[in-house]
């Protein structure tokens, strides 16, 4: 069970690094307005997203 709640907990930590390493990314503008969207969505979801990682990270560190 330990090596198992290690695996998830470090797997969580990897996402969250991912999502804070591009957290400040700026959006670049292409000209094409569906990928500005896209980029603008990406920022959007991921504050919330960061926020339930961290909770299900403090969750899991608890088993």
């Amino acid at each position: 069970m330990k090596e198992t709640k290690t695996i998830i907990l470090q797997e969580i930590d990897r996402r969250l690094e991912n999502l804070y390493q591009h957290a400040d990314d700026e959006i670049i503008q292409t000209g094409n307005q569906y990928e500005a969207l896209n980029q603008a969505l990406s920022k959007v979801i991921s504050v919330p997203l960061v926020g339930e990682l961290e909770s299900l990270r403090d969750f899991v560190s608890q088993l």
